[in-house]
């Protein structure tokens, strides 16, 4: 799939300027897949593998509509100053190759039951291809930019820690956070693929020979 825009919102940003993750984290993926099924899929129904590329990444600038509180009348109202201006790192014409062992999850994604987004509800993708492929356990191979629970210092990217996925089962309460990992995400603007021996790598039958993926095992508690 691709789209014109994509943002993974960076968990220790809240301020400021904000930054992208460089890869998506896998709550998104988990979320892109249950849009496209219409319904909440979980993360013991499937593994997933992915690898995502884009043209670039740089600065947004996004209106953003202030407000502020009035105590006389105890209601917000539009800010005196107007809108203002928020930078944003975005990156810009995503492609996603992504990977799933349930196959009832197929007519999600052929059909879709809503739009598939990569991060923001703006960020919208369309499915070019969805097709079966054989994936064949290797211990090493070539990785494209993805997100491992390992860290390779070959490898240009950042580090960080990630929910594996949220929860929204109880009404009038926010999201409940599943547990978290330590990711190293690799950057996804170049070309490169690196060598790495990794568990859980995989070679899809549609890739040239050397090519891998790393099918990611959830953290379940």
């Amino acid at each position: 799939m691709e789209g014109f825009t994509a943002f993974f919102k960076h968990p220790l940003v809240i301020t400021g300027t904000q930054v992208s993750l460089p890869c998506p984290p896998y709550s998104t993926i988990l979320g892109l897949i249950s849009a496209c099924a219409g319904r909440v899929v979980k993360p013991e129904e499937t593994r997933v593998g992915y690898e995502f590329r884009c043209a670039s990444t740089d600065i947004e600038l996004e209106k953003t509509d202030r407000l502020a509180f009035d105590s006389k009348k105890g209601v917000l109202q539009p800010h005196r100053e107007g809108q203002g201006i928020m930078k944003r790192y975005i990156h810009f014409r995503p492609v996603l190759d992504l990977y799933v062992t349930n196959m009832g999850l197929e007519e999600g994604f052929k059909s879709p039951a809503s739009t598939p987004c990569l991060g923001r509800s703006q960020d919208i993708t369309w499915i070019n291809n969805v097709e079966r492929v054989e994936l064949e356990p290797r211990e090493e191979g070539s990785l494209g930019p993805t997100m491992i629970p390992e860290v390779k210092e070959n490898i240009p990217s950042l580090i960080v820690r990630c929910p594996e996925w949220f929860t929204n089962e109880a009404e009038g309460r926010t999201r409940i956070t599943g547990p978290l990992g330590r990711y190293q995400a690799m950057l996804p603007t170049s070309g490169s693929r690196f060598l790495v021996k990794l568990p859980e790598l995989y070679h899809p039958s549609c890739s040239p020979d050397n090519h891998v993926i790393y099918l990611h095992q959830w953290l379940m508690a």
